[in-house]
């Protein structure tokens, strides 16, 4: 494990060839943040829909319990999800949901509320700082970049990019839901660089969950990069055990705590 510090310039001395072609980087709290649509998509959306649904006149629940009991289910269900390694969207998910519930309404009307929910989301999306640099530096070298998302909800992650000015450094947008796949199968990173025509050996991952970015992106083969960051807060949302990343055997081949150390980093892999 290499912990990699920036340099003035934020370049590294390249000796001989590049042996990597591609970097795939996690979304959420590697390239963005955006605390509640990561709450949305793991943990309030049924709640959100279901009320979404009351005021509309389609569901009679719309108190505390009903929502209560709403996140208690969806949770049960993300857990069977990641058990099962099979991804569902976050409209079915909610569907699943209100279905346990007993409520009986159209499915377009529950991707209707799924749709404008996540939209909502979009205003509340920030750039990690510096990724716009990192990127750039990464592509001018001669990377070809994609992502690696769990998103249950694919068009967000787009707008989101779109938003932030960071959608065309990317070749390929790959989510967990748009694949049908959990990212804690190695399948998904394996897919997405046969979307990139690489192999692993030729590849990097750079995301912020020791489990879903490093383990498993490992486990496929690839080269990896602990994006710690914001790597706190997302154990904190998803309700994880926090690791020091000076303490952690984390496994990754480098650790970064700014966009400024990603280049070198990955230069020296």
């Amino acid at each position: 494990m290499v912990e990699c510090r920036a340099t003035g310039t934020g370049r590294a001395e390249r000796r001989g060839y590049m042996t990597k072609k591609v970097v795939l980087f996690d979304f959420h709290n590697t390239l963005a943040t955006c605390d509640g649509w990561l709450e949305l998509e793991i943990k309030t959306l049924p709640g959100l829909v279901l009320q979404r649904l009351a005021e509309k006149g389609l569901v009679a629940d719309h108190d505390s319990a009903a929502t209560e009991k709403a996140t208690r289910l969806f949770k049960e269900l993300r857990q069977r999800v990641r058990e099962s390694g099979r991804e569902i969207s976050a409209a079915e998910g909610a569907i699943t949901v209100l279905r346990e519930m007993g409520h009986d309404v159209p499915e377009a009307e529950i991707e209707e509320a799924v749709a404008e929910l996540e939209h909502e989301c979009l205003p509340e999306v920030k750039m990690i700082e510096g990724a716009d640099h990192a990127l750039a530096q990464l592509r001018d070298a001669g990377y070809r970049l994609g992502v690696v998302s769990s998103a249950g909800f694919p068009p967000f992650v787009e707008m989101a990019l779109e938003e932030l000015g960071l959608r065309p450094f990317f070749s390929e947008v790959i989510t967990s839901a748009g694949e049908r796949i959990y990212k804690s199968d190695p399948e998904i990173y394996r897919r997405a660089l046969g979307y990139l025509g690489a192999t692993p050996k030729e590849a990097v991952h750079v995301g912020d969950h020791p489990a879903f970015d490093v383990e498993t992106a490992k486990a496929a083969g690839l080269s990896t990069v602990w994006f710690v960051a914001q790597s706190r807060r997302t154990a904190e949302l998803r309700g994880e055990p926090w690791y020091d990343p000076s303490a952690a055997q984390s496994g990754a081949d480098a650790i970064v705590k700014s966009m400024s150390e990603l280049f070198v980093a990955i230069s020296g892999l």
